[in-house]
């Protein structure tokens, strides 16, 4: 009897400890996206512009297809599903390779909106595109202008992606399948995002693969169990809205 009463108090602090460390690996991870979103915003203060996002191939350092850091930005090589530029913006820790990691070790992902236009009823905005990665081109566009490309949702069915200077969408809320926005289209211009503690030992489900998708689209909601509507879902995920960027950029002279 005094071995089972033992056993059932040891399982129930091996219980205890393991919450706790998947507690502190979500705030540290949560703490790591913030320092991020800090970075991002000082880098465009300084710089004029975004980062490009890395890619798989460039070291953890911002990626071009034309232009360069050198040369003011220019086009990214991959917009929405990269990762974030570590080396670009100062970010501890990092991999062997130089890409930023979340308390799993996992690569920290960055997506950044691409094109500009008007707010939705707004004028004022002349975009030069790439509107935000290139220096010239943010400063001449304004900040009239909203970014197109990216938008928050909280499940993934029924998403859609945004061509050209079309935002994405989540859908029509209320309608059957489809998603509640957590953001308005043209708010969001920059996204950084951990895939989890379940990254390298679970299938993702629907929300978890919109998060890794080239559409523009992102899921944010409460963690959920295997089983659940739009499966297994521990992502952490956290935005710059356009307001915050320009009101950073202007308090700091760089804008308008």
């Amino acid at each position: 009897m005094v071995l089972a009463i033992v056993g059932l108090l040891l399982g129930s602090l091996m219980y205890t400890l393991s919450a706790q460390t998947e507690q502190r690996s979500r705030d540290t991870t949560l703490e790591r996206l913030d320092q991020a979103k800090e970075l991002l915003v000082a880098f465009a203060m300084v710089n004029g512009r975004l980062p490009c996002p890395a890619t798989s191939a460039s070291g953890g350092d911002e990626a071009f297809s034309s232009g360069s850091a050198a040369a003011g930005g220019g086009t990214c090589s991959n917009y929405v599903n990269g990762f974030l530029p570590a080396r670009a913006i100062g970010f501890r820790p990092v991999d062997g390779d130089g890409y930023a990691l979340d308390a799993w070790n996992n690569r920290i992902r960055y997506a950044l909106s691409q094109n500009a236009d008007n707010p939705s009823g707004g004028t004022g905005c002349s975009a030069t595109n790439p509107a935000f990665s290139a220096t010239a081109n943010l400063k001449a566009s304004g900040v009239a202008c909203a970014p197109v490309n990216l938008v928050i949702c909280d499940a993934s069915q029924n998403t859609t992606a945004g061509a050209a200077l079309t935002p994405p969408s989540c859908g029509t809320w209320a309608a059957s399948g489809d998603a509640r926005p957590v953001t308005n289209q043209r708010t969001v211009v920059a996204v950084v995002l951990s895939t989890g503690k379940n990254t390298l030992t679970s299938t993702p489900g629907a929300d978890e693969n919109e998060n890794t998708d080239p559409d523009g689209v992102f899921v944010w909601h409460e963690p959920r169990p295997t089983g659940a509507t739009g499966g297994e879902f521990d992502d952490l995920v956290r935005w710059i809205p356009i307001g915050e960027l320009y009101a950073r950029m202007v308090s700091a002279g760089v804008l308008p």
